[in-house]
């Protein structure tokens, strides 16, 4: 079991998480997933045929992308509270596409038409199913929740249309408020409006760089969610597969 507890009294990454009040989420492939069904049959009428299971494989290939140059931006020696915020980030897509085995001549006009769509309707739209279980369930024991997104400026109309909106007392979006994962202070921003100090709250997310590198530099406990327990290398956190095992890891009643 990935979070040690002694008594009443349990710890993740050294945070004691029995002194929680305060839960902060991703949104992408957290709370709302890509449509991998849609990416499949979009490759399929290019003549590029992949499985949703493959693209969601390949996922795990751009994640790691993004780890490795959020590291090699980090000053040589310094811990993950130094991580540069925006660094030249590896094309997501491009990485996805090329592990599915698109080759990168092939790559452009894909690329174009998977943003274009992007742009018109958030390719990240498929709730997890348990989103709503889960968000209730940390309500009623009494955590206050908000959402951390490295977005586009769309994310709370995105879970206003998907029914989630209302579980969060905030919504920080990073093309709203000007800084984005894994900046520490865009998770200090989401603590000032649930008026919780960093030991209080813990990020869930499924990236190790913006998501637990991150948390981690405003002094957040952190858990990832890797569906497939795929994801490359050590993984130094909780972990869970699905959310609703966040309810086995977090206290039965938040700290009032």
């Amino acid at each position: 079991m990935l979070l040690a507890c002694a008594g009443t009294a349990c710890y993740a990454t050294g945070v004691r998480t029995a002194a929680l009040r305060a839960v902060v989420f991703d949104v992408g492939n957290t709370l709302l997933h890509l449509d991998y069904d849609f990416v499949a049959d979009f490759l399929g009428g290019h003549g590029h045929r992949a499985t949703p299971m493959e693209i969601r494989r390949a996922e795990y290939a751009a994640k790691a992308a993004i780890d490795a140059e959020l590291a090699r931006v980090a000053a040589p020696g310094d811990g993950a509270e130094e991580l540069v915020s925006r660094p030249e980030q590896p094309s997501y897509f491009a990485t996805v596409l090329a592990h599915v085995g698109v080759a990168a001549t092939e790559q452009p006009p894909l690329l174009e038409a998977l943003r274009a769509h992007h742009r018109d309707a958030n390719l990240w739209r498929v709730v997890d199913p348990d989103a709503t279980p889960v968000l209730e369930t940390l309500r009623a024991r009494g955590f206050s929740l908000a959402v951390v997104s490295n977005a586009d400026g769309r994310v709370e109309a995105d879970l206003e249309r998907n029914g989630l909106r209302r579980h969060f007392a905030a919504v920080i979006d990073s093309h709203v408020v000007g800084v984005e994962k894994p900046d520490p202070a865009i998770f200090r921003l989401a603590l000032a409006h649930l008026g919780a100090a960093p030991e209080q709250a813990v990020h869930v997310g499924d990236m190790l760089g913006p998501d637990v590198r991150g948390a981690r530099s405003a002094g957040m406990a952190a858990v990832l969610l890797d569906p497939l327990g795929a994801y490359p290398g050590p993984i130094d956190c909780p972990r869970v597969q699905r959310l609703v095992e966040l309810l086995d890891l977090l206290p039965e009643q938040a700290v009032g």
